[in-house]
């Protein structure tokens, strides 16, 4: 419907200028670029700044000192470190082993109609508080709990198995439950942009289900697998929540570091760990794209 009238006609004019390629709209596009700047990129730069600033009684001050990351390096936080770095890589293997079969499986056998709804299956976990997932592990995973239970009941196992939890195995199995969803995700995004043509291509020229598996599903969804790699170990380092809930005594991660030199009022220690975490991502992040190139997974091949 036309406006019609002064008062009409006054508001098209008002509404043409705004959306024009030159009006005061398209400061929209900037503001998601502005919000990235303020919060993002100007907090990792003062967290590299603040990394070498002297430690004070209660903050910092400012100056140029390198002692936060000797306490880093040269302590025993540097082990506990690569520990969750160890933790992370199984947490990635697996998540692969279990999450991306599954996306082929969606993006292959299930009709168009479906694949999205089945999708949405695996993210729903993430409407629930990550403190009642991991808490809700404990009765399944315990002495007592359901696993155990289930395996004695069935004569598999004589007695509880004690690695199931409170271990580094029941870190991993946690990580892994809490990021199984982001590589089944990214995995099937990947996988959405493959025509179909190309499956059965593999199908005419009699390419078995491995062959095909191996030389031409994980190469073409190589940079939906590196994407969910990335935000699966990053985010593994970070959680302080898993080896807090599901970890022994000592447990710790790079998140709990974190939590524990801000706890003691080290923040130029807390700042050094997170530059290296950010360091360690911006590496991998520039190896992975160099590589895969990430914005493939954006793009359909043809």
């Amino acid at each position: 419907m036309k406006a019609s009238g002064p008062g009409g006609a006054g508001r098209g004019i008002l509404w043409r200028r705004l959306v024009a390629d030159d009006g005061p709209g398209r400061l929209l596009f900037y503001l998601p670029a502005v919000f990235m700047t303020v919060f993002f990129l100007v907090p990792l730069g003062l967290t590299l700044v603040w990394s070498v600033f002297e430690r004070t009684m209660f903050w910092m001050k400012p100056g140029f000192t390198l002692a936060a990351y000797g306490d880093f390096f040269l302590s025993g936080r540097i082990d506990s470190f690569l520990n969750s770095v160890q933790s992370g890589l199984a947490t990635v293997a697996l998540a692969f082993a279990l999450g991306f079969p599954i996306a082929v499986f969606v993006r292959r056998s299930l009709p168009p109609a479906a694949q999205h709804k089945a999708v949405l299956l695996f993210i729903l976990p993430f409407m629930i508080s990550e403190v009642i997932r991991l808490f809700a592990l404990r009765p399944v995973l315990g002495r007592n709990g359901i696993i155990n239970d289930a395996l004695i009941g069935s004569g598999l196992i004589d007695a509880p198995l004690d690695w199931l939890i409170f271990t580094p195995t029941g870190v991993v199995i946690g990580e892994v439950l809490s990021f199984l969803p982001f590589m089944v995700f990214c995995g099937f995004l990947a996988m959405e942009g493959v025509p179909d043509y190309v499956f059965e291509l593999c199908s005419d020229l009699g390419s078995g289900v491995v062959r095909t598996f191996v030389r031409v599903i994980v190469p073409l969804a190589a940079p939906g697998i590196f994407a969910a790699t990335l935000f699966i170990f990053v985010n593994s380092l970070g959680l302080f929540l898993v080896p807090d809930l599901l970890g022994g005594p000592g447990a710790a991660n790079a998140g709990t570091l974190v939590v524990n030199a801000i706890s003691a009022l080290d923040f130029p220690l807390a700042m050094a760990i997170a530059a290296v975490m950010v360091a360690m991502m911006i590496v991998l992040l520039l190896i992975g794209h160099r590589l895969f190139d990430i914005t493939r997974i954006l793009q359909p091949y043809r």
